[in-house]
């Protein structure tokens, strides 16, 4: 079977689910990634999702890690949209993966 866009955002999302561990993922968390993530899933990265696929799932994977971290420091045990912002912000600048995407505007 093909790679698609929506199959490769599914994956982005269980990856980013097996680093939080058992805390609560918000709606609004998951709908965060899906902001910086879904526009940057281009017909050129879903062509050669083969040779992405393992770093990048590794990286959300560290994503979801670190806004667990971030929630358990907090005493919390939702992960929130600021959650996923801050921990993708982190994981995008140390991994210099060229495929990252431009962080999109902060939230509110």
């Amino acid at each position: 079977m093909a790679y698609t866009k929506e199959g490769i955002m599914a994956q982005l999302l269980v990856a980013f689910g097996q680093g939080t561990d058992a805390l609560h993922v918000s709606q609004d968390a998951a709908l965060e990634l899906r902001r910086w993530y879904y526009d940057a899933i281009t017909d050129e990265i879903v062509e050669k999702w083969d040779f992405w696929a393992a770093d990048v799932l590794l990286r959300m994977r560290a994503i979801g890690s670190l806004a667990a971290l971030k929630a358990v420091q907090t005493g919390s045990i939702k992960i929130t949209a600021r959650m996923v912002y801050e921990a993708a912000l982190i994981v995008q600048k140390t991994s210099e993966t060229p495929i990252c995407p431009d962080p999109p505007l902060p939230l509110v």
